[in-house]
Parts: C-alpha cells; structure tokens; sequence
C-alpha cells in the first residue's frame, strides 16, 4: 500500500486576530424527556423543512469551497478538482434542462439524450472515484511510543467531509498521524458532484439510510471494540462524514451491550453537517474519559460559527432543533471578526490550524480560558424536561405547582430502576459553574489524545478533579 507524501504543516499566522471559544456541555437528559426527531415527526415533514434550510444554505457552502486555491497542489488534486466540476456542472444542466424540456419534448425522445448524458456522469464519477477507498496511512514511531502502544493500542478512523481527498491524503492525514502518534484508518468520501452529493445530504440527515462507507466503517470499528488488545477506537468526522459516524453510533449502541466495548470508543466531529446524533440518555455518567462507569461512546464536536456546514448541522442541532436529541459537548469557535463570505472556515486543515497548531493544544485556541455556555446548557435540559412532563398524573396530582427542578427529579424516578440517579437542573448549573475558568485543553478528550512532543501532562488535565469535586 502506497503512503501519501508528508507535507509540510501549517500554522497560525502571528497576526491573525485570536478566535473566542465556547463549550456547552453534554445533554445529560436524566429525565429522558427527548426522543429522536424521526420519532417524532413524518418524513415527509422532516424532509419539507430541510430542504428549505439546505437550498438556503447552498450558496455558503459553494463559497467556502471554492473560495481558496491552495499555493501548491499536485497533478491527483488538480485532476480530481477539474473531475468533480466536470461532474458537478453536467448534472445542473441534465437537472435543469430536464425541467425544462419535458414540458414540450415528449418523454421517449429525451429518454436516449437523457441515457447519454447519465452514462456520461457515470463514467466521470468513476475515474473521480477510483482512488477512494479505504486505506491505512502510517506514521514511524519512535521507540517511546511502541512502548505505549504496548500499554493501550488504540485504533484511530478518518471520516473525510465533502473535500478534496487528495489533498486530504497530502496535507491532513500527515498531520493528524504526527499529532496523535497512530496509523489513521482512512475513509474518504465518496464523490458524487455536487447536485448529487446535495441530494444524498438531505437523505442521510432524514432517513438515516446507511452508505457504502458507514457499513464499511461500521464493520471496521465493532471490529475493533470487539479485540480485547485493543484500549481504545478514536474516530475523526469532517462535516458530512458525521452523518455516516451518526449511523454508525445508533447502530452500535443496537448491536453492543452497553459497558466496557462501547466506552473505549471517542468520536471527534468538526463542523458536523448532522443536526442530530443519539445515544441512550436518561442515565447521569461522568463526561470523562477514563472513568470506569462510562458505559457508552464519549462524542465531541468542534464548530466555528461561520462554517455552513456546521450551521446546518451540529450549531443547528444544539441551538435551535432543542426537541431533538443531539449528544455530546460542543466547543464553538468563534472569529475575532465577522468573516466576509470569501473567508469562510470550511476544511479541516483550518480546524486544526486552529485548535492544534504545529500539534499543540496549548498555543491554538485550546490555551485561551473556555467560556461555558451556561444560558444553552439550562435551555437544553429545560426543553428536555418540558418534553418528559407528558403523564396527565405528574401535571394534576399536586395543586402546588413544582419547580422544574422537582418535575426532572420526579419525571426521572418514574419506571426507572433503583440505580437511575436524578440530576435536576439545578445540579447541570453547579458543574458548569465548577469548570468555569478552565482553558480549552483542559477536560478536553482532543487534547488529552495528543500523542507528540507537546502531550499533556497529568497537571495540565485539570477537568476531571473539577468535574469530581462539583457533584
């Protein structure tokens, strides 16, 4: 197998303006009061509305991907660049000529144009596609870190967004591999152009219909949890390939038992396009990695606020869709200065310039104090307990009126087993009081995850003691 050329890693420039970063904690839900979206409305209503919000969104998204051309790029980037035009444009004709044609040219006589242009976009797709397939990009280690592969292997997986896959072979996966110290397990994306790759957005965000690569990523991974020598499974989802690691976590957490398999897994999302990933709540478990009563995945998601993938996707699903069901913390990022649309944040090579830059937790955003979104954390778990107060029983056997509070910790007693521990409301303001003044790196499972000269040290993981001590 053929490893991609190192390249050379970008940093931050000393006179970009420095970012703001925010965290709103996991939804902790011990009411159980929220249920997936696709529980609670038709598809056909679910489809409506995004559409709507993904037509809406397309302009920003051509914008940010097409805003920045690379100073060096390779004869592969190039070719799959002119490909996926190529593609891209010929599907917008065939769709809007379509439109426009069958209202005066019969059915039978655009069906052989129509068969012509379609093995044609065919074709094209599959010389755009032929490099894309599963690989393993591997990284020499040092004889330190055979030691501490020894100790706890982990098994780390690349779900690539809706970008270049050269260019992510040349620049990404060589940083990543040296920032964590680990062959990636790479999954890039599978290229469709841009009309088709719209469409099957909309398809999986709806229907959660699993494609070719969350079966293979699917069967790579419960693959992996299921090796007793394995400590650890790391997956790395750009913007649409967090829509397949969506499918992936519910169909996990149907096939494995909850305990020590399902929590060796941490998933890392930035700019997910997903508004929705669910995980069984109702049970109050630490956010930490390590901790023996975690029983299912650790997932964290990193957006800027001017990624449009990102706000229709996971800045979506926190902030505004509250009556679904969206899991794991969120780290916002966001810009010193309102970004013109040419500068959008898009690639996850500028995610990593940011949070990690030249591999270092400690100088990127991740070293300024992290703000806690307390106001989003109270209206999450406020809309979630709105939600659990459905019985007729718990709104009319008391004339008093109870506090929200007293309606979580009683909504969360009902048909639950003895080992369910109520957390009310105001227990989710005490911890997120407690980690107020922490840095971004600190109780942060990404930085804890670095694995390079810059790793951090058991003093600088101050998140845990702090999390402890507030409960």
């Amino acid at each position: 197998m053929t490893t991609p050329t190192v390249a050379s890693t970008h940093t931050l420039e000393n006179s970009q303006p420095q970012h703001a970063l925010s965290r709103t904690l996991a939804l902790t839900d011990a009411a159980s009061g929220t249920t997936p979206l696709t529980h609670q409305q038709t598809t056909i209503s679910l489809l409506r509305a995004d559409v709507r919000l993904l037509v809406g969104a397309i302009p920003r998204i051509l914008v940010a991907g097409t805003r920045r051309v690379p100073q060096t790029t390779s004869w592969a980037e190039r070719r799959e660049t002119v490909l996926y035009l190529v593609a891209s444009l010929t599907e917008l004709q065939l769709l809007v000529s379509l439109c426009l044609l069958w209202l005066v040219v019969p059915g039978v006589v655009l069906l052989p144009w129509t068969g012509l242009q379609a093995a044609f976009v065919w074709a094209v797709l599959g010389c755009l596609n032929s490099r894309n397939r599963p690989f393993v990009f591997t990284v020499a280690r040092s004889a330190s870190d055979r030691r501490d592969d020894e100790l706890q292997r982990l098994d780390w997986y690349v779900v690539g967004g809706l970008a270049n896959n050269s260019q992510m072979r040349r620049t990404v996966l060589p940083r990543l591999a040296r920032t964590f110290g680990d062959d990636m397990h790479t999954f890039p994306s599978y290229r469709l152009g841009f009309v088709l790759d719209i469409a099957l957005v909309l398809l999986q965000r709806n229907l959660h219909i699993p494609t070719t690569r969350s079966i293979e990523l699917y069967n790579s991974v419960r693959a992996s949890l299921l090796k007793p020598e394995t400590g650890g499974v790391r997956i790395i989802a750009h913007n649409t390939g967090a829509l397949d690691v969506s499918w992936l976590l519910s169909r996990l957490c149907a096939d494995l038992p909850a305990g020590s398999r399902l929590s060796k897994l941490q998933v890392f999302t930035f700019g997910a396009a997903s508004p929705e990933v669910t995980l069984p709540l109702g049970k109050a478990n630490p956010q930490s990695d390590g901790d023996s009563s975690l029983l299912y995945p650790d997932v964290t998601h990193f957006a800027f606020t001017d990624d449009p993938m990102a706000q229709i996707g996971v800045l979506y699903g926190v902030r505004q869709r509250l009556e679904g069901r969206f899991v794991g913390n969120l780290y916002t990022i966001h810009p010193a200065a309102p970004s013109p649309p040419r500068n959008y944040h898009y690639t996850l090579e500028e995610y990593l310039d940011t949070l990690l830059p030249e591999g270092n937790p400690r100088t990127g955003v991740l070293g300024q104090v992290c703000k806690i979104d307390r106001e989003l954390i109270e209206m999450r778990e406020l809309a979630a307990l709105v939600q659990s107060v459905t019985n007729e029983h718990l709104r009319t056997r008391d004339i008093k009126r109870r506090s929200w509070t007293t309606l979580g910790m009683g909504a969360d007693k009902r048909d639950h087993d003895d080992t369910t521990t109520p957390l009310s409301l105001e227990g989710i303001s005490r911890k997120a009081r407690s980690l107020d003044g922490l840095r971004g790196y600190e109780d942060n499972l990404l930085a804890k995850a670095v694995r390079n000269k810059y790793r951090l040290r058991p003093g600088d993981y101050r998140g845990n003691s702090a999390s402890t001590e507030s409960e």
